[in-house]
């Protein structure tokens, strides 16, 4: 049966309250995204709010950042844990990383291959094994100033990596120990596409699909009004849906056309909020979100878990107000959680 975690945000004087209460609540994990807060930070406190739980990132970029700093970083915080950090790498999508972050995006797929790699060698080295890593984009040649470590006895961390496409879903198979799938997706993404390649490329690399964890996240809209939560599902969709690199989904039940007309849409509104949700049709939510009223959205997250896992659960927040986006978390808590004891 999977677990399941769930998405945690917002101002870092509630961070604290709401990975405690998703613990008391049961749910085996949060997740933090980096979207306008740093995720190792949001992560940090997560993590000292807490006993048991996992808490990850969901995700933390990774080519604006030192494959070397991203691994002491997360060393560091699985060891002040008790080994209870994973963390998820993303590639985000060209003009962000290269407008926003100043960073190279090129081979996007082999420069993940290789970032997991190059963490790999750093852990190897902080528990004393002579190894480097000399990658064609990455290189960790030599340890620390202090020398390679001691802790001969530690885990090495869990990596996880994001992945919408074939080529960055064969990398993490292939060096990961999981994978993040997007929250814009559909069963039929899911069986037909992600879990096949999946499974392909872990038989390439000799691994077993039991050391491999699938965690899914899910665009999860809850109100008492139902049109409330339908609105702000479609509201996602239409932003993912004007992406190219996520056309395959649609393509999952024929709805190719959907990202033309949403691009269109998007560039001759100047992204007018109410023509990208009329642009929406009440099917896609359906089938590519999970929204309603409480009662309704218990039955409507089966048909991605019994797939997966681990099944992420987390909001919509195009267009969202941060009100609402409050009420969503903590309606999540109050629908998947069980009560505190």
């Amino acid at each position: 049966m999977a677990t399941r975690g769930m998405v945690i945000g917002g101002p870092y004087a509630f961070l604290p309250d709401l990975a405690r209460a998703a613990e008391e609540r049961g749910f085996s994990a949060v997740w933090v995204a980096e979207t306008g807060q740093d995720s190792i930070i949001q992560a940090s406190v997560a993590l000292q709010a807490t006993e048991r739980i996992d808490v990850g990132t969901n995700i933390t970029l990774a080519f604006p950042r030192s494959p070397t700093i991203t691994a002491m970083s997360t060393w560091d915080l699985n060891d002040l844990s008790g080994e209870r950090f994973v963390i998820g790498l993303g590639s985000q999508v060209r003009r962000i990383i290269e407008e926003r972050f100043s960073s190279d995006f090129d081979q996007p797929a082999k420069r993940m291959a290789e970032y997991v790699q190059a963490m790999q060698a750093v852990w190897r080295m902080e528990r004393g094994e002579d190894v480097t890593f000399d990658g064609d984009i990455y290189k960790v040649l030599r340890p620390g100033l202090t020398g390679r470590g001691r802790a001969h006895d530690r885990a090495l961390p869990r990596v996880y990596v994001a992945a919408v496409g074939p080529l960055m879903t064969r990398a993490a198979a292939r060096y990961a120990d999981g994978i993040l799938g997007h929250p814009f997706t559909s069963e039929r993404y899911l069986t037909d596409d992600v879990l096949p390649r999946v499974q392909e490329a872990l038989t390439e690399a000799g691994r077993s699909r039991e050391d491999f964890r699938v965690c899914q996240g899910v665009i999860l809209c809850i109100a008492d009004d139902r049109d409330v939560a339908i609105r702000e599902a479609k509201q996602q969709i239409a932003f993912y849906g004007t992406t190219p690199n996520y056309r395959a989904v649609f393509a999952s039940y024929g709805d190719e056309e959907l990202t033309d007309r949403l691009r269109a849409v998007w560039k001759e509104t100047d992204r007018d909020l109410d023509a990208l949700v009329d642009a929406v049709p009440d099917e896609a939510v359906e089938r590519y979100a999970v929204a309603g009223t409480p009662d309704e959205v218990r039955d409507g997250i089966d048909r991605l878990e019994r797939h997966v896992d681990h099944l992420i659960l987390g909001g919509a927040w195009y267009g969202v107000s941060g009100q609402r986006a409050a009420e969503n978390l903590f309606a999540i808590l109050e629908t998947f959680g069980t009560p505190p004891a």
